[in-house]
């Protein structure tokens, strides 16, 4: 090994400023990088390093805070040396002298970066248990460059995160390029994509997921002289500096778009990314409570944070995929329980509960008036000094007087989540099931005091997630006939030994002031019988029924399958009906279906033009429930709430032209819905169908 000694010159350097940062000096050779960090307060200092001299040497000065790696990859001061400058046992350079310009910019080349910041729900509530990842981002016309920046972070039981790293700039661009990948950017192509081809006088390329700078031409007859043509800019391999290079005959050919300059999109904005000192992020944000990796978090580069300052404070806020710890309210004085919810709806949207008016036991009373299907979850609240270690729901018609237990074999179980903040991520997600024996639950509170003990309720303990006041789910249909029903908790003491002791059994009082019913809450049941028919879009069942009767073209009948030229002014008729034996239906649609995916809706004037409708006396023809409910004009009849059956009807077109446009084949599709609530579900999840077709020649 011989001796290379590197002299470094900082006098150009004002004695004030020389204190304030230190110089790294790094050999690399034969793939191997050796460094010193020194401190250059004298103005002239030098480094000595045991080098081989039978390898080609090469040398980098630049700032401390630069990776042995990066060193050579930024503009630093470099030297190399060969293997013919030796001929004795050590060498020593000219000196490499600092200049006041790289003195300042090496000042913030390389700097720590501090992220904090909390993940939170639309209300407030933490997000605990979260994965938090920050991105740079970079874009060019329609690629993009999406860069991780630190590692990962979890927030903890209050949501917060910390991310930390260490940013360079000053980079040789070719060497900057090389270390990202670029993708072809959907929000970008639809950003400027439509806006561009509004622009006749341009040839826009398609995009393509290979960045190239043939991008977009003037046609002939738009191109002037020094313009740019098809054959103006090359589609060889891009580089920084034919991106650069390009800018200006982009912009000249383009036509100004100042959203465009706004949101940073090059040619439009001036683009050097090698030179960025400070880094522009976004976030994404995953999280699994339970066994789904959920992103509940996703920003896209339009949400970009640009220039950050070396700490930034940030607040996420999550989608509706992620648990949260809301702070719960706190429980109704005395030994007592308070009906809360129904399948996530309040009892005050339920008529007939709390006062509520409108028709008894449907949500959403004098507005959507929905029955219950199925599954329902019922929800609620003990009081703080509860006795029911352990409960059970009875259950009377709404009508009469005698309650019954609920049977056993309606009666599930579910489960509730707990975030542990004691435990090690990602173990701190618990779940619990709830399962009733004989039909009887073990109350939340004697869980969390005698079965699991420990510091409940603290953001650094455990803390439920999301249906802590879930009380009991029960299985409607096979054991409820149609109609209201009353529900109501019966609540036992524990047995020292454990489970429930039947023989204490008590009616718990509703928490408030007595005498009230907020121990009970009533429901309406509508279950169907159903079954589907393969091959055959028509369900087997009455709730709810729906069937096409009749086409007819003027005064001629288009059979199923049949054939029709049609005349010009002729009308289009359809027989049709939509029933439902409980009067339960939300609404209906007519659609034509015909060619390749074309579509129209028969029930939209801008469609088919005008049209009218003919029904049978009380019979009310919607299209939906708050029309059906609402005296109309054509014809003059309307449903009583809650109850609308629907019947036949005849849709009359005045202009089947607008309907078959082309010779083609037709078909007709009737769909019809009921506005139950089934299994908790929001969806409208029964319905029936019917298929009419035929061809039309014009």
């Amino acid at each position: 090994m011989s001796k290379l000694i590197v002299p470094i010159d900082a006098s150009q350097i004002s004695e004030s400023d020389r204190g304030k940062q230190k110089v790294k000096v790094a050999v690399r050779a034969g793939g191997k990088t050796q460094s010193q960090v020194i401190s250059v307060e004298s103005g002239k200092t030098q480094v000595q390093l045991d080098v081989d001299p039978k390898q080609n040497l090469e040398i980098a000065v630049g700032p401390a805070s630069a990776s042995d790696e990066d060193i050579f990859r930024l503009r630093t001061l470099t030297a190399s040396v060969s293997q013919r400058q030796w001929d004795k046992d050590s060498l020593t350079l000219s000196p490499i002298a600092i200049s006041a310009i790289y003195w300042r910019w090496w000042w913030y080349w390389c700097r720590e970066f501090t992220i904090t910041g909390q993940v939170v729900c639309a209300d407030g509530s933490p997000v605990p248990g979260a994965e938090v990842s920050a991105f740079d981002v970079d874009f060019w016309w329609w690629w993009s460059s999406v860069n991780q920046v630190g590692s990962t972070a979890v927030t903890d039981a209050n949501g917060n995160f910390t991310i930390s790293f260490r940013w360079c700039c000053g980079w040789w661009p070719w060497w900057w390029w090389e270390l990202r990948y670029w993708r072809l950017d959907p929000i970008l192509v639809e950003k400027l994509y439509p806006v561009l081809k509004l622009h006749p006088e341009l040839e826009l390329r398609e995009p393509t997921p290979t960045p190239t700078l043939d991008l977009v031409s003037l046609k002939p007859q738009a191109s002037a002289s020094g313009a740019l043509t098809k054959a103006s800019l090359s589609s060889s391999a891009v580089t920084p500096d034919l991106i650069s290079a390009s800018r200006e005959k982009l912009r000249a050919a383009l036509p100004y778009i100042e959203e465009f300059e706004r949101l940073r999109i090059w040619p439009w904005f001036c683009w050097y990314p090698w030179f960025d000192c400070a880094p522009d992020i976004i976030f994404k944000v995953t999280q699994n409570c339970g066994a789904v990796q959920n992103v509940i978090v996703d920003e896209n580069i339009f949400q970009t944070r640009w220039d950050i300052p070396t700490n930034l404070n940030v607040t996420l806020t999550a989608n509706s995929l992620a648990c949260c710890i809301q702070t719960p309210p706190p429980p109704p004085e005395g030994n007592c329980v308070l009906m809360t919810e129904v399948c996530g709806i309040p009892v005050i949207d339920v008529g007939g509960n709390a006062g509520t008016p409108g028709p008894v036991g449907f949500a959403y009373p004098n507005n959507r008036d929905r029955p219950f299907s199925e599954a329902i979850a019922l929800y609620g609240q003990f009081g703080s000094s509860s006795q029911a270690d352990y409960y059970s729901i009875q259950y009377k018609p709404n009508s009469g007087t005698i309650w019954n237990d609920v049977p056993v074999a309606a009666v599930s179980g579910f489960n509730r989540l707990y975030f542990d903040a004691t435990l090690p991520w990602p173990a701190n997600w618990i779940y619990v099931y709830f399962n009733p024996t004989a039909g009887v639950y073990e109350s939340r509170e004697h869980y969390e005091s005698a079965t699991n003990p420990g510091p409940w309720g603290s953001p650094s303990g455990r803390s439920w997630i999301g249906d802590r006041d879930e009380l009991a789910v029960i299985q409607t249909s096979g054991f409820f006939a149609d109609g209201p029903y009353d529900f109501r908790v019966i609540g036992y003491k524990a047995l020292a030994g454990g489970g429930a002791d039947l023989s204490t059994a008590f009616v718990l009082p509703g928490c408030g002031v007595e005498p009230n019913a907020n121990n009970q809450v009533t429901l309406f049941l509508d279950n169907r019988v159903a079954s589907v028919t393969p091959g055959s879009v028509h369900i087997n069942t009455t709730e709810p029924d729906c069937g096409i009767t009749a086409v007819r073209l003027g005064a001629s009948t288009v059979a199923p399958c049949g054939a029709e030229r049609l005349k010009p002014g002729t009308p289009l008729e359809i027989d049709f009906f939509i029933s439902d034996p409980d009067g339960h239906l939300d609404s209906y649609s007519l659609v034509v279906k015909y060619g390749l995916s074309s579509e129209k809706n028969l029930l939209s004037t801008a469609d088919v033009g005008t049209f009218s409708y003919i029904a049978g006396a009380g019979v009310s023809v919607g299209p939906d429930y708050s029309n059906a409910v609402t005296p109309s004009l054509n014809p003059p009849e309307s449903a009583a709430r809650p109850v609308w059956n629907g019947g036949s009807i005849t849709l009359h077109i005045d202009n089947a032209a607008n309907v078959f446009p082309i010779t083609c084949c037709y078909l007709i599709e009737l769909t019809v819905w009921k506005r139950n609530i089934v299994n908790c579900s929001g969806n409208l999840s029964y319905y029936n169908q019917s298929h009419y077709s035929f061809t039309v020649t014009v």
